[in-house]
């Protein structure tokens, strides 16, 4: 009977859980998606020279906007997931994370590219807490007892891959040696990141993951 219960209350928990889990799926499929349409339609900038926020400004640029917002949504959705499911201090702080590089986001998008200071500050809390966030996944992450190695593995590679592409977009911005990268740089770790996001979101594991 004891078991039972148990499978009753699953049951009744877990369409809660999905719509928090479908809701962020789909706020970053939307920000894949708004990415995409921007590129598409402004032709007039270039792929490999322009940042992301710079397609925010001008034509079309509240389809990006959109997409900033929704992105952000998704990192909030997360954070509080990993909030709830914590199990220690460190856990917390990674919620937290994740919660300030949200925020940075936000930043992004209420304040477009000409407002220098609150944009770059999004855009640094953004980029640069990403990869922080990641490597305390990887760390905390107790996915050996639970089954989910896959999914730490996937983690401990997009860690990589967003802090190369960090350490590349600081080297570019603070010396005179522009290789033509700095762009391509940032889009690759929102690549990265992002693909996180949908990984997770679309696997949404159970606590202790």
């Amino acid at each position: 009977m004891t078991d039972q219960y148990k499978m009753a209350a699953t049951t009744n928990n877990k369409p809660h859980h999905n719509l928090y889990q479908y809701a962020s799926f789909a706020l970053v499929l939307c920000f894949c998606i708004t990415v995409a349409v921007v590129h598409i339609v402004r032709d007039d900038l270039s792929l490999w020279h322009q940042t992301l926020s710079i397609y925010a400004v001008g034509p079309a640029g509240w389809v990006l906007t959109l997409g900033f917002f929704s992105i952000a949504g998704t990192q909030f959705l997360i954070a509080c997931r990993l909030y709830t499911l914590r199990q220690s201090t460190g856990d917390r702080v990674t919620a937290a994370l994740l919660s300030l590089a949200a925020l940075g986001i936000l930043l992004v998008a209420i304040f477009p590219y000409q407002n220098r200071l609150p944009h770059n500050s999004g855009a640094a809390l953004q980029l640069g807490l990403f990869p922080v966030f990641l490597w305390m996944r990887v760390l905390l992450t107790r996915a050996p007892q639970h089954g989910h190695v896959p999914l730490r593995q996937f983690t401990l590679v997009c860690a990589l891959l967003s802090t190369t592409f960090l350490f590349l977009l600081i080297w570019n911005g603070e010396t005179d040696y522009n290789l033509g990268t700095t762009a391509m740089a940032q889009k690759a770790q929102i690549v990265t990141n992002t693909l996180w996001l949908l990984v997770y979101s679309w696997y949404w594991p159970a606590e202790g993951n």
